[in-house]
């Protein structure tokens, strides 16, 4: 049996998160966000689970794009990050996918490509508050009006993104939510707002707002498909969400040392008493962030146990005083369903997103369920 570290993909819980934000979203559409190798569960994984469930994919890069085609997904495509050169755009065309347009110069390039007639759609994203990209609300008729002069017969759906969502009493939320909603009244074609945190309010944000488009109104789930709390002090059990990932390794390695004496690197870690320290086989090599603090807990026999000292390339140590009974081979579980992947980004400041999609391409993956 292998000692490498290992993650192991929930094909039920990855639908009962899906069937959960179908619930919150009423009747929208959802496309669902498998980017950064689907959060680092592996996007070839996912898709086949999710494949008969969501209406359509959302990918950051053309490259990603490809990867789905090549696998034989025929759905629709949305790339999140749209073109910058005609390359990009040609490429877009050929995999028959739905940039975003951000900029008067994608539309400049559009106006130019002979072959954009292929497109049969195209995003608008409008800049209502997040100021990161999209066309600036101010000018956002002018975009549309310019890239309706181009005759491309392509639909046309407008997209904005709250800045605030993880913080479902901020302010600026209803804000931009105002702007986008008077923008889009009788706008003809759909539209698209709610991310992972959105969709947490989204019979609220729909009750207050009749979103008066003759189109269809898209939600875009990203880290909350994989079962991760995209709410600030909202846990993932709170919003009835699963863990579809558990990452574990085993203990290769158990010793004893005397009080003050170290462990690790740099000797940042002193032992205040005598100690059984315990080595498992996982490090920042396959994606245990080397930031994780002594004091993170990982999960051995039901028990939480901490971190000691720094995370190595391939290793960790962790106090096994409190343990009575544990033997080299034993199962430790690192995150997943018993121990959530908030508590342990929590634990060091760190972001639960960074931690799910870190995970390297050499640690095994596994299928449940």
């Amino acid at each position: 049996m292998t000692s490498n570290p290992s993650v192991s993909i929930s094909k039920k819980a990855l639908i009962h998160n899906f069937m959960q934000i179908k619930k919150l979203s009423g009747d929208c559409k959802i496309m669902c966000a498998v980017k950064g190798n689907a959060y680092g569960h592996g996007i070839k994984t996912v898709v086949e689970f999710l494949e008969k469930y969501t209406d359509m994919y959302v990918v950051a890069r053309i490259s990603e794009a490809k990867t789905l085609r090549e696998i034989g997904i025929t759905k629709p495509i949305t790339i999140l990050g749209g073109y910058s050169n005609y390359k990009e755009l040609r490429d877009s065309v050929k995999v028959k996918c739905q940039p975003i347009i951000h900029n008067f110069h994608q539309i400049d390039l559009l106006e130019k490509y002979q072959e954009s007639n292929k497109l049969k759609k195209i995003w608008l994203k409008i800049d209502t508050g997040m100021n990161r990209m999209g066309i600036p609300i101010v000018f956002a008729k002018e975009a549309i009006k310019k890239i309706r002069k181009l005759d491309l017969q392509s639909e046309i759906g407008l997209m904005t993104h709250l800045s605030d969502a993880e913080i479902l009493t901020k302010p600026k939320n209803t804000r931009q939510l105002d702007l986008f909603s008077e923008l889009v009244d009788g706008f003809e074609g759909d539209i698209s707002f709610a991310n992972s945190a959105a969709i947490m309010n989204m019979k609220e944000y729909k009750k207050i707002y009749k979103w008066n488009n003759k189109g269809d109104v898209w939600v875009r789930p990203g880290i909350a498909l994989y079962g991760i709390s995209p709410l600030s002090d909202i846990s993932s059990e709170q919003l009835n969400l699963r863990a579809v990932m558990k990452f574990k390794s085993k203990l290769i390695s158990i010793k004893k040392i005397s009080k003050g004496e170290s462990v690790g690197y740099n000797s940042t870690w002193i032992a205040k008493n005598d100690t059984k320290v315990g080595t498992v086989s996982v490090g920042y090599g396959d994606g245990y962030s080397k930031s994780l603090k002594s004091g993170t807990p990982v999960l051995l026999y039901n028990k939480n146990l901490p971190l000691i000292g720094l995370v190595s390339m391939d290793l960790i140590n962790i106090d096994l005083t409190d343990l009575s009974e544990c033997s080299i081979g034993d199962e430790v579980i690192l995150w997943g369903e018993e121990l959530p992947i908030e508590e342990i980004a929590e634990k060091s400041g760190l972001s639960a997103y960074s931690l799910a999609t870190g995970i390297t391409e050499r640690v095994e993956r596994t299928i449940s369920d």
